[in-house]
């Protein structure tokens, strides 16, 4: 019985100690990689809404699940909205900036996180070449099999649809009060 106490013990203060690391780890870790997540938006931001230089937080607008955070250009004048939109993938999520126009058409999407699509398949999605075709398209837009997804992999780029979807239907909805 005094084996089995001693065995106990040992195993607790190892998974303590891992536990305790594991911790120290993360509390180091966690302002880094945010930090590294805002750059990764913010040069998305740029990216999807081109003519914007600087992007207002404050004049953020809400719609459901999503932020609309304007953008404008050296003049002051507003030229779009951008949105980070979370969706389902072939993997648990996929996500990614959409930049929408004033008008509600895409200026573009770029992918910020896809890890979990299945490599060489659904991860084409990070392709921008794939990512530009998004750019024009507006709220009626109808997904096609053929020319949005790929041999062998459509849960992906329908995912990254779906989300456009959303966002345009929830820019829709805000749209008289983005004005």
């Amino acid at each position: 019985m005094n084996r089995l106490i001693h065995y106990s013990l040992v195993l607790f203060v190892i998974a303590a100690a891992a536990a305790g690391l594991l911790s120290l780890v993360h509390m180091v870790t966690s302002e880094k990689i945010a930090e590294s997540d805002k750059i990764i938006e913010t040069q998305a931001r740029k990216a999807v809404l081109p003519k914007a230089i600087r992007f207002n937080e404050d004049k953020m607008i809400k719609s459901d699940e999503f932020e609309y955070v304007p953008g404008y250009d050296s003049e002051g004048k507003k030229t779009g909205y951008v949105v980070s939109v979370d969706t389902p993938g072939y993997g648990p999520s996929i996500k990614f900036v959409a930049g929408i126009s004033v008008e509600g058409k895409i200026t573009g999407i770029r992918i910020t996180d896809a890890s979990k699509e299945t490599p060489g398949l659904g991860s084409k999605i990070t392709d921008l070449a794939w990512q530009k075709n998004w750019k024009g398209r507006d709220i009626n837009y109808e997904f096609r099999k053929e020319t949005d997804a790929f041999a062998g992999a459509t849960v992906s780029p329908y995912g990254v649809y779906k989300g456009i979807k959303k966002a345009l239907n929830g820019f829709e909805a805000i749209k008289g009060g983005a004005e």
